[in-house]
């Protein structure tokens, strides 16, 4: 479209007889193609934001997901240390109810 105006406006120059309406259409459809490009920058730029956001809550979620399997790995760990400690203290008790009847 660019382009067409300026031929057009070249051509108008030098015939000196401007084609009446057309250099109106064109620039009324530049203004129109500005307009709707402008709106697909402004939405690439608010595409953009979300984009950057979600990366972010993503970084969040990872860390946090790491957190959980420290977590759950430390409570296996002691889950593991609690079941020895209870059957410790089970023979610990047979021990000592042999020694009463003994």
């Amino acid at each position: 479209l660019f382009r067409e105006l300026i031929e057009i406006l070249a051509i108008s120059r030098n015939q000196k007889l401007p084609q009446p309406g057309e250099e109106s259409q064109i620039l009324e459809l530049l203004i129109q193609r500005d307009g709707e490009f402008q709106e697909l920058m402004k939405l690439a730029v608010d595409q953009g934001k979300i984009h950057h956001e979600m990366q972010l809550l993503e970084k969040v979620v990872e860390k946090r997901d790491n957190d959980i399997q420290q977590l759950q790995k430390q409570l296996k760990e002691a889950e593991h240390i609690l079941a020895t400690a209870v059957y410790q203290a089970k023979e610990k008790l047979k021990s000592i109810e042999k020694a009463r009847k003994g």
